[in-house]
C-alpha cells in the first residue's frame, strides 16, 4: 500500500506546496502550471493507525490518478516503486475498444525491444551509430515489465527501472543508472517530434552538431519501424515518473512527417558512407568538457592529412580524455583511429574506434 510519506514525496517533487494543517490531513497546495481555475487544496491523510486512514489514502490517490491522468497501478509503480512508465498510445479506428490486430501488435513489440535496447546502448556507447548491444543493454531490458493496456484506444505500458545500476563505476567515469537511459529516450523521441517532424526535410552539418546528442541511426531506425510496420499515423508516448510527466503527441505522421525521419536516416548513413577509416597522430591544442567524469568531452588535435595542418576534433570517453588531459600536459602525441568526417572549416572524428597515447 502507498504511504502518506510516498504521496508526500510525489507531490512535493512536483511542486505542490503545503498549505494548512489539520488534526487528520496535511493540505497541499496545487501549482499553477495544472490550470485549476480557482487555488485547490489536496488533502494528504496524516500517518495514524485510525480505521479511516486506509480509505482515506485511497481516496488522495483517486484525485491524484484523475489529476496526472494514471490508473493505480502506475501510480504504484511511480510511487511505491520509484520506478517510471513509458506508454505508446495507438488511436485509429481499429484500435478503438483497446484492442489491436496480431501483426500489428507483434511489430509493435519487436519495435520496442529493439527501442529499448538501443537507447541503452547508445547511453552506454555515445557514437551515431552502435555496431553492438553491450551486455549492460540486455541487462537494462531484463528489468522492463509490461502493465496492463486500457479501452479507448490501444496503449503498450512498460515498466521501466529507474534506480538499478546498469553499468558499475569505473575509474574515469560514474555509475550508469537506468534513469539516465530513460531520459535518453525521451530527448530523442522529443527530438524527432519537434526537430524533425515539424522540419523542411533539409538537414545539414549545423543541425548535426546542434542535435548530436540525440543523433543515433538505430534509435532513428526503430522509431521509424513503429510507425511502419504497425502502421499508425497517430501515436502519443508518455512518460511518468516521481518528479514529472510529459507526453508527446505525434499525428498526421504520414503527411511528410515519416518522410524527414526517412530523409534524415538516409542523409545520416550516406555520411557514414562517404568517409572511411582513418588513423591520425598528433597534439592536442584543446580540451572541453562539462563534466570530465561523463560522456561530453572534446578534444582538438593538430595533425598532418595529405600533407597538410589541419585541426580535428574528436569525442573521447571518460577515460580517454583524461588520457588526452595528461597527454597535453606532458607534451605528448595521441593517436585517433576512426571514422573522420569533413566538416566546414575542420575535420572531426564522428566514431572513435581506438584511441592510444605514444609514449614518445
Amino acid at each position: 500500500m502507498i504511504t502518506s510519506a510516498q504521496i508526500v514525496r510525489y507531490i512535493s517533487n512536483r511542486g505542490w506546496l503545503l498549505q494548512a494543517e489539520s488534526q487528520k490531513f496535511d493540505y497541499y497546495r496545487a501549482p499553477a502550471d495544472l490550470g485549476f481555475e480557482d487555488a485547490y487544496d489536496l488533502p494528504v491523510p496524516r500517518i495514524n493507525n485510525s480505521v479511516d486512514n486506509e480509505k482515506f489514502l485511497k481516496n488522495t490517490l483517486t484525485i491524484l490518478a484523475d489529476i496526472y491522468e494514471l490508473s493505480f497501478d502506475e501510480l504504484s509503480v511511480v510511487i511505491a516503486e520509484n520506478n517510471s512508465v513509458f506508454s505508446i498510445r495507438i488511436h485509429d479506428n481499429d484500435t478503438i475498444l483497446g484492442k489491436i490486430g496480431f501483426h500489428r501488435f507483434e511489430e509493435l513489440i519487436d519495435g520496442l525491444k529493439d527501442l529499448l535496447v538501443d537507447t541503452a546502448s547508445f547511453v552506454l556507447n555515445p557514437q551515431i551509430v552502435t555496431k553492438s548491444k553491450p551486455a549492460e543493454a540486455l541487462r537494462y531490458l531484463n528489468y522492463c515489465k509490461f502493465l496492463q493496456t486500457e479501452v479507448g484506444s490501444f496503449v503498450a505500458k512498460i515498466e521501466l527501472p529507474s534506480e538499478e545500476i546498469i553499468k558499475e563505476q569505473q575509474i574515469f567515469r560514474d555509475e550508469i543508472r537506468a534513469s539516465e537511459i530513460n531520459s535518453k529516450l525521451i530527448s530523442v523521441i522529443s527530438y524527432v517530434s519537434n526537430s524533425v517532424f515539424e522540419s523542411n526535410g533539409q538537414f545539414d552539418e549545423n543541425h548535426f552538431d546542434e542535435n548530436q546528442e540525440n543523433l543515433n541511426i538505430n534509435l532513428l531506425k526503430d522509431l521509424e519501424k513503429i510507425y511502419e510496420n504497425t502502421k499508425s499515423e497517430n501515436i502519443q508516448f508518455s512518460f511518468s515518473d516521481i518528479n514529472d510527466t510529459k507526453k508527446i503527441q505525434t499525428e498526421g505522421i504520414y503527411n511528410n512527417r515519416l518522410a524527414n525521419l526517412s530523409s534524415l536516416i538516409k542523409k545520416l548513413d550516406e555520411t557514414l558512407n562517404e568517409e572511411n577509416q582513418t588513423r591520425l597522430l598528433g597534439r592536442v591544442i584543446n580540451l572541453k568538457s562539462s563534466n570530465p567524469e561523463g560522456n561530453s568531452n572534446e578534444i582538438t588535435i593538430g595533425t598532418l592529412l595529405d600533407q597538410m595542418p589541419v585541426r580535428v576534433k574528436a569525442k573521447l570517453s571518460s577515460e580517454q580524455y583524461q588520457e588526452a588531459v595528461d597527454a597535453h600536459k606532458e607534451g605528448r602525441n595521441i593517436e585517433i583511429s576512426g571514422i573522420l568526417k569533413k566538416m566546414k572549416t575542420q575535420y572531426k572524428f564522428i566514431e572513435v574506434m581506438a584511441f592510444e597515447v605514444r609514449r614518445n
